[in-house]
């Protein structure tokens, strides 16, 4: 169903890298939450009123709330399509994040009013009779209510899927949890009229009890969801496809010896700036290796759409000193620290004991320092300049 809605109102619905395809997928799922959550909403306010249930109101005031969310996450894509402008050079597609963040707050703050509405259940409880004809309205109701969210959440999970949304995901967890607050109220609709039926009283709210918990549930998918949303914009590790792809073109070229200070800037999921630092034969003449750095970069940003830029590192091949010294520190540190690698290794020669430097690529949690090692490991023939730095991806 998601598939065929998608290549009727979709042109080139394939193309999810275009930022025009992307934000129609956005859009079509918006506008099924808005359209599933209104109907839904009606529906579950009108038996809720007429049945006095607080339950059944406050799941369709909540109902209420996820069609905002839908409209929230459809603003953010309308407006994550905006051109770059003086202000914004690098474009408006972390608004995407934003209204995730957005979707999230609400999804906490309903559930901290179910949290409420559970406890006045509660507080006030009465028993009441529930008539045979009234029980199916309301059996009916809310069934269909559950299975239209089940579709809602399916279609936020395909598309969320699809085009790697952040705001979509977060409205697909909003989905289940309706799919489970709803699910909650039935089972203790009928339990409640099984038992008035049996003329068995409880003494409490069975309703309200349930309520409570599942509000708390909805709380914490809520945190989970808020800081799950705020990692893109405070800055996470690299997305491991975009290394990849990046690599495989690489790759393609013998003259580049290896690779490493690979660094990524994302501003929502099609715009993507990296560097690399790319080693070459310092034999190469600059002319030789512009001409190769230029080409990986034109096929990395046609290809990708990723904005690369190269920094070259020249080596000394014919070098036999500076090789026996890398090979020599690379394999210690293979036998002893598997996670830390070296690169940028340089030699500079003066006097009796020359000065090596280079880079220790080590893990964030990693604090021992290891230049007594590396000097012991050289019975202290040379001086050592160690940069570190960590892995980011």
């Amino acid at each position: 169903m998601i598939n065929l809605l998608r290549k009727k109102f979709i042109k080139n619905y394939e193309n999810i890298k275009d930022k025009d395809v992307r934000l129609l997928h956005g859009v079509l799922a918006s506008i099924i939450g808005i359209v599933s959550n209104f109907l839904v909403f009606i529906s579950k306010l009108i038996i809720g009123i007429l049945s006095f249930s607080v339950s059944i109101i406050s799941d369709a005031i909540n109902n209420l709330s996820d069609m905002a969310s839908s409209l929230v996450s459809l603003f953010g894509f309308k407006m994550a399509k905006k051109k770059p402008d003086a202000d914004h050079p690098f474009g408006h597609e972390r608004i995407e994040y934003i209204s995730g963040l957005i979707v999230s707050m609400i999804i906490i703050i309903v559930g901290l009013v179910l949290v409420g509405t559970s406890i006045y259940k509660i507080t006030t409880y009465e028993p009441v009779s529930i008539s045979n004809n009234f029980f199916m309205i309301n059996m009916i109701v809310l069934g269909v209510s559950i299975l239209i969210k089940i579709y809602q959440a399916y279609a936020y999970y395909k598309i969320a899927k699809i085009i790697s949304s952040i705001s979509l995901k977060a409205n697909f967890r909003d989905s289940l949890n309706d799919c489970i607050v709803t699910s909650t109220i039935l089972i203790a609709f009928v339990i409640e009229y099984l038992l008035g039926k049996n003329n068995i009283i409880i003494p409490f709210s069975l309703d309200g009890v349930l309520g409570i918990i599942v509000s708390l549930f909805i709380i914490s998918t809520g945190v989970s969801l808020l800081k799950e949303e705020s990692d893109p914009l405070i800055g996470t590790k690299l997305n491991k496809t975009y290394i990849d792809e990046v690599l495989a073109v690489v790759k393609r070229y013998p003259d580049i010896i290896n690779y490493h200070d690979i660094m990524c800037h994302t501003y929502g999921e099609n715009k993507c700036y990296m560097t690399i630092h790319l080693e070459v034969d310092k034999n190469k003449t600059l002319e030789e290796v512009h001409d190769i750095i230029d080409e990986i970069e034109y096929i990395v940003k046609k290809e990708y759409n990723i904005e690369l830029t190269s920094h070259i590192d020249p080596i000394d091949l014919n070098d036999s000193e500076l090789s026996e010294i890398k090979d020599k520190i690379t394999n210690y540190l293979n036998d002893n620290y598997k996670d830390i690698t070296i690169h940028d290794v340089r030699i500079v020669r003066r006097g009796n004991k020359s000065l090596v430097l280079f880079d220790m690529c080590t893990p964030f949690d990693f604090k021992k320092d290891l230049n007594y090692e590396i000097n012991n490991l050289f019975e202290n023939k040379y001086e050592f300049m160690i940069n570190i730095d960590h892995p980011y991806y």
